[in-house]
């Protein structure tokens, strides 16, 4: 009986492995390219701690790298400054005299100055220029070294620059009440600038700047001394906040040749001068300053400083400036140069001449529309001193002028 039923279990496992046999070949294969849906998924390997940790280090790294970069360049950035100005005008002056001649109405520009400066711990680079209708022009180019040891107290400049020599003629025409400066200054100091070497120093409230320079100006039309005559230059102040002042001094010499020269010799070009400023605030209207300054000299001229050799001449300035608010403001200056010490041109006839003294009453009132913004008006008027039948011309002279600024 076992044989038998062990025969009939063998014929039926044998028929049912032939059966799904043929049922398996039946069926379509599916491509190798796709997994049967029933295929158990092998899960990927996920990193280990240390291989996460090593990922994350590099992101951070590169975080601080760009961090580092992005510092550096906001350092360098905060090193750069650019500032500048523009003066536009309208101008009007009086008929010179009753015939209706002479005279003028004009619109103008001033000064357009640009100016850039670069400052590190121990140098300062400096450009500026002025870009007006008549052309474009080298105003400032000073390389400066900070002495080191000193924190900027004491530093060397070589280049083109201010002369150090008194208040007005160093201050910043965009900082001035008056559109110009005063006449004395803009005959001894007819460019306010020259090429040469200054040094500068400060100790609590002394101030002293000291140079060698070509003495004869950017205005004279060369771009390089023509000889080796040098002029010292140099200004002693104090700065006591409520009082500023100083003294100054100029020693040079100039190559030239009067009418009675039979060559060129060297004539002395020399200044002295003293300032003083004052500030008050006692009026309840705003703050008040009182400036004045007084320059004497020999040898001067505004093309080159050398226009009239061996000449003496003198004069000075005062100015009264009331604030009133925080935006507006008027002032008052008298000014009077004398071109040859008290002499006069007897001969001129009619017209004066040009020894005459000038002295000028001007009056200004300003209004700030923000910290940009500055518009004057601007009323001088010149009153020549007359010999004979010398008249003194009819040349007052009107001035309107806005200031933008950043």
């Amino acid at each position: 009986m076992r044989p038998l039923l062990a025969a009939l279990t063998l014929l039926s496992s044998s028929a049912a492995m032939a059966q799904a046999t043929t049922s398996q070949e039946a069926l379509p294969t599916p491509p190798a390219s796709e997994p049967r849906a029933n295929a158990p998924t092998v899960p990927e390997m996920s990193p280990s701690i240390d291989e996460r940790l090593t990922a994350d280090e590099h992101r951070v790294e590169a975080l601080e790298e760009q961090n580092t970069e992005t510092k550096n360049d906001l350092s360098a950035l905060k090193k750069l400054r650019f500032s500048g100005y523009v003066q536009g005008r309208y101008q009007y002056q009086q008929d010179l005299d009753d015939s209706g001649a002479g005279g003028y109405s004009r619109f103008g520009i001033r000064r357009g100055r640009l100016k850039a400066t670069y400052t590190t711990d121990w140098s300062q680079f400096m450009l500026q220029i002025d870009a007006v209708p008549a052309g474009v022009t080298l105003r400032d180019a000073e390389a400066t070294l900070f002495v080191p040891g000193t924190k900027q107290q004491l530093s060397v400049t070589l280049g083109q620059m201010k002369w150090p020599f008194g208040y007005e003629g160093p201050q910043s025409s965009s900082d001035r009440e008056f559109p110009e400066r005063s006449r004395v200054v803009r005959n001894l100091l007819p460019s306010e600038r020259d090429r040469g070497a200054k040094l500068n120093g400060r100790y609590k409230f002394l101030r002293l700047a000291v140079g060698v320079f070509d003495g004869n100006g950017t205005d004279s039309g060369t771009t390089q001394d023509n000889d080796k005559e040098k002029d010292l230059i140099a200004h002693l102040g104090f700065d006591l906040k409520w009082i500023a002042g100083g003294i100054s001094g100029w020693y040079g010499h100039d190559l030239g040749r009067l009418p009675t020269d039979t060559f060129r010799r060297a004539y002395e070009r020399t200044r002295i001068g003293a300032d003083l400023q004052a500030y008050f605030d006692v009026l309840p209207l705003g703050g008040t300053s009182i400036k004045g300054e007084f320059i004497a000299g020999r040898t001067y001229g505004a093309a080159n400083n050398a226009t009239h050799l061996d000449v003496p001449a003198h004069g000075w300035y005062l100015l009264l400036v009331q604030n009133i608010g925080l935006n507006d403001a008027v002032a008052v200056r008298y000014d009077t140069f004398d071109p040859h010490n008290g002499q006069t041109d007897v001969a001129a006839g009619e017209v004066p001449g040009a020894d005459n003294a000038v002295d000028t009453v001007g009056f200004v009132v300003q209004h700030h529309f923000g910290e940009n913004l500055k518009v004057s008006a601007t009323y001088e008027i010149p009153m020549t001193h007359a010999v004979a039948q010398a008249l003194d011309p009819h040349d007052n002279l009107f001035t309107l002028q806005m200031q933008a600024r950043f």
